[in-house]
C-alpha cells in the first residue's frame, strides 16, 4: 500500500463509526457481513466478502484506551437529515434522526486473542413514527494459537430490522424486526505455504411482526435456522498473494406456518480465485464458481447458477482511490429472504483527499434480484435497484469528525404481491432522497 494511501486511511479512521452508519456499504446480499466486525476474533472470514476499503478502514481504528492487557475503543455518532421516502411508499417523507453508539474491547496479547463487541443504532422519523426502529448487537470471540495453527470461536446475538430499501427484500415497507444468534468455529492448519481452513457455523433467525397503522403483519414464516460447513484452502504464491479455493455446504430449516409449506433447502457452492494484494497501484480479489440450491419440502424448482465476485482497489494517484465491487450469486444463506433469489450487483466508489483533513466520496451502484416461483401457481419476481451518493468528511481533530452526505435510491419491481397489507396500493416503482449532517466521536 502506498505510504500516502496509508496516511489517508489512518486519518479516515476516526470516521469509521459514522461511515458504517451513513455511507452505505455495498449491497452484498450478506446481512451477516454488515454486522460482524472483521476485528472480532472468531469472525475473520476467508471469503473476503466485504469491500476492501471497509476492511482497511476497520483495520485502522483509532488508537483506543489501554486498560491492562486490553484495548477499549468507544465510539458514538449523531446525525440529522431529511428523507423524501422513508418506507418506499408515497407520502412517507420525514425528518430523520440517527444515534449510534459502540464499544469494542480487544486483547493486546502476543499470543491468543479475545474480543467483545456491543453496539446500538437508533432511527427516529418525526412525521412517520411507524418507521422508527432500534438495532443492537453484542458479541464475543476468541482465538488460540496452537503452534502455527489457530483455533477460533465466536458468538454474536443481534436485533435488527429489514429495510424496504435493501435489494431482495420483497414486500417490505415498515421495519420488520428479527433477532439472530450466530456461533462459528474455525480451525486454520498450516502446511508451509499451504493452509486448510475448515469452519462450522450455526445461525438461528427469528422474525417478528411489523406493527403500526392499526395493522400488524406477521413475518414469522421467514424464521429459520441454518447450518453451514465450509472448507477453504489457500496457497501463498508470494508474500501477500494467494490462490484460494472454497467449498461450502448449507442446510436451512424454516418455521412451519399454518397453510404454508416451509422452504427448507440444501445448498452447495464451490469457488476458486486469487487474492493479490502486493501491487501498490492495484489490488484485487477474484472468485468464480457455481452454486446450486434444492428445496426439500416445497415444490419450488431448484436453482443452479454460475457465481463470481470481483473486489478491486485502484490507486491512480496519492490522493485518490477507486474501488469496484461486482458479484453474482444466489442470495446468501444468511439473508432473511434466502430462498431462490439470484442477485447480480455492482458498485464503483471514488475516495478523494481534498485537504489533509477533508475527504470526499462518491459512489454509484446497480443491482438486480430475480426470484423464481416458490410454490406452483405463483409468479416470478424481479427487482432492479439503483443507488448513488456523495459525502464530505471533515476530520476536526483526533476524536471528532463531521459528515455531510446525500444518497439517492431508485427501485423498480414487478411480479408477485407485497406482503405488507398496510400499503396494499403501494407502487412497485419508488425513489428516495436522503440528505444528512452528522458528527462522530471515537477514542
Amino acid at each position: 500500500m502506498p505510504s500516502r494511501l496509508a496516511e489517508i486511511i489512518r486519518r479516515l479512521s476516526p470516521l469509521v463509526p459514522l461511515a458504517v452508519a451513513s455511507w452505505s456499504h455495498p449491497a452484498q446480499a450478506q446481512l451477516i457481513a454488515q454486522y460482524f466486525p472483521s476485528d472480532l476474533p472468531g469472525y475473520a472470514s476467508p471469503e473476503q466478502a466485504d469491500s476492501v476499503v471497509m476492511h482497511q478502514l476497520m483495520s485502522h481504528q483509532p488508537a483506543g484506551i489501554h486498560v491492562g492487557d486490553f484495548l477499549v475503543r468507544p465510539s458514538a455518532a449523531l446525525s440529522a437529515g431529511y428523507n423524501t421516502n422513508t418506507l418506499a411508499t408515497p407520502h412517507t417523507q420525514s425528518p430523520q434522526f440517527v444515534m449510534d453508539g459502540g464499544l469494542k474491547v480487544n486483547s493486546d496479547w502476543t499470543r491468543h486473542a479475545f474480543g467483545l463487541l456491543a453496539s446500538v443504532s437508533d432511527r427516529r422519523f418525526s412525521q412517520i413514527p411507524i418507521a422508527d426502529y432500534t438495532n443492537w448487537t453484542i458479541g464475543a470471540g476468541g482465538s488460540l494459537s496452537l503452534g502455527q495453527d489457530t483455533l477460533a470461536l465466536g458468538y454474536t446475538h443481534y436485533q435488527q430490522h429489514l429495510s424496504s430499501m435493501d435489494l431482495g427484500n420483497f414486500g417490505v415497507s415498515r421495519p420488520v424486526p428479527y433477532s439472530a444468534d450466530d456461533v462459528r468455529l474455525t480451525y486454520t492448519k498450516l502446511f508451509g505455504r499451504f493452509s486448510v481452513i475448515p469452519s462450522a457455523i450455526y445461525e438461528n433467525y427469528s422474525f417478528g411482526r411489523a406493527t403500526g397503522g392499526g395493522i400488524d403483519t406477521d413475518y414469522g414464516s421467514l424464521s429459520h435456522h441454518l447450518e453451514t460447513g465450509s472448507l477453504t484452502s489457500r496457497f501463498e504464491l508470494s508474500t501477500g498473494n494467494s490462490a484460494v479455493m472454497i467449498l461450502r455446504g448449507s442446510a436451512a430449516q424454516y418455521l412451519a406456518t399454518q397453510g404454508e409449506t416451509p422452504n427448507d433447502y440444501v445448498d452447495g457452492a464451490a469457488f476458486a480465485g486469487l487474492d493479490l494484494d502486493t501491487n501498490s497501484v492495484i489490488r484485487y480479489r477474484l472468485l468464480a464458481g457455481g452454486e446450486t440450491r434444492h428445496f426439500t419440502r416445497s415444490a419450488a424448482p431448484s436453482v443452479t447458477t454460475p457465481t463470481f465476485e470481483i473486489d478491486t482497489i485502484w490507486s491512480p494517484s496519492r490522493a485518490d482511490t477507486v474501488s469496484i465491487f461486482f458479484y453474482r450469486r444466489i442470495l446468501d444463506p444468511a439473508s432473511p429472504f434466502a430462498r431462490n433469489q439470484t442477485v447480480t450487483d455492482g458498485r464503483i466508489q471514488l475516495d478523494h483527499e481534498l485537504r489533509r483533513n477533508v475527504f470526499l466520496r462518491g459512489f454509484a451502484e446497480g443491482g438486480m434480484s430475480q426470484t423464481g416461483r416458490t410454490v406452483p401457481g405463483t409468479r416470478s419476481r424481479t427487482q432492479t435497484l439503483f443507488k448513488f451518493g456523495v459525502s464530505a468528511n471533515w476530520v476536526i481533530n483526533r476524536y471528532v469528525t463531521a459528515d455531510l452526505s446525500f444518497n439517492h435510491v431508485n427501485n423498480y419491481s414487478h411480479g408477485g404481491l407485497p406482503m405488507d397489507t398496510l400499503y396494499a396500493g403501494r407502487k412497485s416503482t419508488f425513489a428516495s432522497n436522503y440528505v444528512a449532517l452528522g458528527v462522530s466521536f471515537a477514542e
